[in-house]
């Protein structure tokens, strides 16, 4: 993912021990980034893949097949009606 680093008005402060910190500085150095640039694009990177996943449903071959099987039944007459109903919310 292409992260951009514009104007950025927005501050995040986290709390890491000592070790931790030395880690992470440890791997910017590695990268030649800065510290802010370089977990800016990790946090944005991993929150990117969480929503992916949180939004993606993932089927085994069969359970896709079964999907589409059911997707290409006709609507049960009770669906129906409900479907031609007008809605509470309307």
């Amino acid at each position: 993912m292409a992260t951009t680093f514009g104007n950025r008005t927005s501050r995040l402060d986290i709390r890491l021990t000592a070790e931790q910190r030395a880690l992470i500085e440890r791997a910017v150095s590695l990268k030649g980034s800065t510290l802010t640039q370089w977990t800016a694009q990790h946090l944005l990177e991993a929150a990117q893949r969480e929503i992916e996943e949180a939004s993606s449903l993932k089927l085994e071959n069969e359970a896709f097949d079964a999907f589409l099987r059911a997707l290409d039944e006709p609507v049960p007459a009770e669906m129906a009606e409900l479907m031609q109903r007008e809605p509470q919310w309307a």
